[in-house]
């Protein structure tokens, strides 16, 4: 057992590090017993389930002879590093909440891990998990971080987990981007409450990736406060069943779904409205080009015949002839340019 002794002016305090050996481990192996004829090294290797939790360990050691170890708790202690697990091959849950690990490392033997549970650590870097291709939960939320930081993802260490992670909890974490969660496409459960995202079209390209998905948690970030969002994530994530909490009916989703469809259709016929079609296989340069002759016809004629203001004397008043008895003035130009696009075979906008 360390001894670490504190002086602070008048006051003395020792706080008790605690060394895993063999007594402790004996006393923490729940139900299982050790049966008379068998020797400690065949009693060891027969240990499946270690209960460490709230012991004061601050190192992780003397675990080698339990080889077919294959749940490990470890949370609410001193612990800085994981280490010393080459052995544990079998190991398949580690529970390591609530220690003080500023470095995810030490996991590249366990490659039947199930389930990590690393959340209230110091951990900045999710990283160093490439060897753990058959893990499906990992929880990393409300690590301890320094002031202006927020959790990062290694490429490398999701793309090794895109085919296994089914359930990631990163809540509490300073994440401002989930971008790179889009490669993990096995994943059915994402919690992420308490962070930095803001950005909709993100969530639109990530959730959209995410076929998977059935349950979020995002309740806490500025991207919740827009409007209609949980509407818009609803028809982003198209098998989502359960929401910060409440579940998604069938109903609501096809309700929502034919609303956006009857929006989009109405977008694209106000689309078709402003830009008029273009008839008879003609190009919209056959119609500027028609447009511009049957232009410079009408002014010729009128050019050739006598001129009438609108109060039947010589003179046009700043107006172009445009037909026998009529002045094109600014005033109906617009009326002479709708017609003029009906002789040419080009519809009205209305």
């Amino acid at each position: 057992m360390l001894v670490n002794v504190y002086l602070n002016q008048d006051l003395c305090f020792t706080t008790s590090m605690t060394r895993i050996r063999n007594d402790l481990l004996l006393k923490c192996l729940g139900h299982i017993s050790r049966r008379g004829d068998e020797t400690l090294a065949q009693f060891l290797k027969r240990i499946t389930h270690v209960y460490f939790q709230e012991k004061n360990i601050s190192i992780i050691e003397n675990l080698h002879e339990c080889s077919n170890l294959s749940v490990l708790y470890l949370y609410d202690n001193k612990i800085e590093e994981i280490s010393n697990l080459t052995f544990a091959v079998n190991l398949t849950h580690l529970y390591l909440q609530n220690n003080v690990i500023s470095k995810l490392e030490g996991l590249h033997r366990c490659c039947n891990l199930n389930k990590l549970y690393l959340g209230f650590n110091k951990i900045i870097v999710i990283e160093n998990l490439e060897k753990c291709t058959e893990l499906k939960e990992l929880h990393v939320e409300n690590q301890k971080l320094p002031t202006g930081e927020k959790m990062l993802f290694d490429p490398r260490t999701l793309m090794c987990l895109s085919q296994s992670l089914l359930v990631l909890n990163i809540s509490g974490n300073s994440v401002d981007s989930i971008n790179e969660l889009a490669c993990l496409k096995s994943l059915t459960q994402l919690t992420c409450k308490d962070n930095k995202l803001t950005s909709m079209k993100e969530l639109s390209r990530v959730f959209g990736s995410l076929s998977s998905l059935w349950k979020l948690e995002i309740e806490g970030n500025p991207v919740c406060s827009k409007p209609k969002f949980r509407d818009r994530v609803i028809i982003m994530a198209a098998n989502l069943a359960m929401m910060d909490g409440k579940e998604i009916t069938d109903t609501s989703r096809k309700f929502l779904q034919n609303w956006r469809n009857m929006r989009d259709l109405r977008k694209r016929q106000t689309e078709q409205d402003i830009l008029p079609p273009i008839t008879n296989g003609s190009s919209s340069d056959d119609v500027l080009r028609r447009n511009n002759t049957n232009n410079q016809s009408h002014h010729a004629s009128n050019s050739s015949g006598q001129e009438f203001s609108s109060s039947g004397q010589s003179g046009t008043h700043g107006g172009v002839f445009a037909r026998s008895g009529e002045v094109f003035t600014p005033q109906n130009s617009v009326m002479w340019s709708a017609e003029n696009n009906r002789n040419n075979g080009v519809p009205l906008i209305r």
